[in-house]
């Protein structure tokens, strides 16, 4: 059987835990936020208005009923990838090659006599690997194609930023591990 003085060991896994942490906390960041090309911002579209997005995407709402359903398309280079009948609190959900590319929620809709105007929030755009790369300047901005609407995205105040599912689980498990070992061992 070893035996492994407590004090080396302790050293040692000190060092492994810095390490972990450093690899868990920098790489998946890095990675999930060179993904994102829109990070849980919101958008408004007028009925039958429409909004560009990065890497040629265009989301267009179509109608709007007096019920509240939202019809909306999304195209790309002209071709309906997928159409949709949203209502308040839906989630438009695409995905190609089983990875997701759009994860859009629509919040309200608000009638006027001029033409309603539907919110949609949060709005996450992710990197479609199988179409080129947004430009620099591109993968942030998207715009709608209605004059009197502005074309920058909201930002999402509900949301804290650099959001990442799962992270905050994983750093409080290998706190809880780290806490468990260290006592053990001292």
């Amino acid at each position: 059987m070893w035996h492994v003085n407590k004090r080396v060991l302790r050293h040692l896994l000190s060092i492994l835990l810095l390490f972990l942490i450093f690899f868990i906390y920098v790489c998946p960041v890095s990675a999930v936020k060179d993904d994102v090309l829109m990070d849980g911002k919101g958008i408004f579209i007028e009925t039958k208005g429409e909004w560009h997005f990065s890497q040629g995407y265009l989301f267009v709402v179509k109608d709007v009923s007096d019920d509240g359903n939202v019809w909306v398309e999304l195209l790309l280079d002209g071709v309906l990838l997928k159409d949709e009948i949203l209502n308040e609190g839906s989630v438009f959900i695409y995905l190609h090659n089983s990875k997701e590319i759009f994860n859009i929620t629509l919040d309200s809709v608000y009638y006027g006599s001029d033409g309603d105007l539907i919110t949609f929030i949060p709005v996450y755009q992710y990197l479609d690997p199988s179409l080129p790369a947004p430009a620099l300047n591109d993968s942030n901005v998207s715009s709608n194609s209605s004059s009197n609407v502005s074309n920058d995205p909201l930002e999402n105040n509900s949301a804290p930023e650099n959001n990442i599912p799962g992270f905050s689980f994983i750093m409080a498990i290998l706190s809880m591990s780290s806490i468990v070992i260290f006592k053990r061992f001292s």
